[in-house]
């Protein structure tokens, strides 16, 4: 039975465990990252503003952006009349993930793909986003500048909202363990879902086995990378990537090391 490492964070356990098991893989699971609502004056001048039919348009980069915007309102019972004003003009959702996100809590969006370059990004909102219209960017306090600069070719003023942060996790069992099995042997494939998360288990396995030794290990295994932002990363640390799956899904990514698996083309 092929031995798999996932890296995901703590929400995703139970789903990510017993989607794996089904396919018929061995699970380690453990999180380099940890999540943190961000509870900031810039996010309620903003939900002011929204309230006030001043906000222009509203773009939101990731599920968990939904989830903790979602959060915040609802401590202060303002996420009835602020979605009421989403809702008028509709939200801008990276990726279908977040759009899905989105629905869930009946909102209304439009789509944009969630892979791309600061002029594709102006491309696709060209006929969305008018010259010196507000946008706020609704994401994590470490987001790319992407979004921001293919607004800012747009003439749009871009305000930026953060709702979560993510820090390193404290080393539990499970992540101690996995950084022990990946240079002692019986590790099989890893599965690596983010760029940081991707590079908070490398730096951190660096720091405790040394560059080389961990590096060589991770290359002895399957690495899989969920998106091309994952994979990149991956690559600028030294890790070679076998297996990168073309949706956002977590199960898609799954099925794909699976298959990589059953070709026989697995190291």
């Amino acid at each position: 039975m092929t031995k798999l490492a996932i890296m995901r964070m703590k929400d995703n356990m139970t789903e990510s465990v017993d989607q794996a098991r089904g396919m018929g893989f061995d699970v380690m699971f453990a999180s380099p990252l940890e999540l943190s609502e961000m509870d900031t004056p810039d996010f309620w001048r903003f939900v002011d503003d929204l309230e006030a039919d001043r906000a222009g348009r509203v773009l939101l980069t990731s599920a968990t952006a939904v989830r903790y915007m979602f959060e915040l309102l609802e401590k202060k019972g303002r996420a009835s009349s602020a979605f009421s004003k989403l809702n008028k003009r509709g939200i801008i959702a990276v990726g279908p993930l977040t759009a899905e996100a989105a629905k869930a809590k009946w909102l209304k969006s439009e789509t944009v793909p969630e892979r791309f370059t600061s002029d594709q990004l102006a491309s696709f909102l060209k006929s969305k986003v008018a010259k010196g219209e507000t946008v706020w960017v609704v994401r994590s306090d470490q987001g790319s500048e992407v979004v921001r600069k293919g607004l800012e070719s747009l003439g749009a003023k871009v305000e930026e909202v953060p709702v979560y942060t993510l820090k390193k996790s404290d080393q539990d069992r499970a992540l101690l363990d996995m950084y022990y099995f990946t240079v002692n042997g019986g590790i099989d494939a890893y599965i690596f879902t983010s760029p940081l998360s991707a590079k908070a288990f490398i730096e951190e396995g660096e720091k405790k086995y040394g560059v080389r030794e961990f590096g060589t290990a991770l290359n002895d295994s399957i690495i899989a990378a969920m998106g091309e932002p994952t994979k990149k990363m991956l690559e600028s640390m030294g890790v070679d990537v076998d297996v990168i799956s073309g949706s956002p899904r977590f199960e898609d990514t799954l099925k794909a090391v699976k298959l990589y698996i059953e070709k026989g083309t697995g190291r």
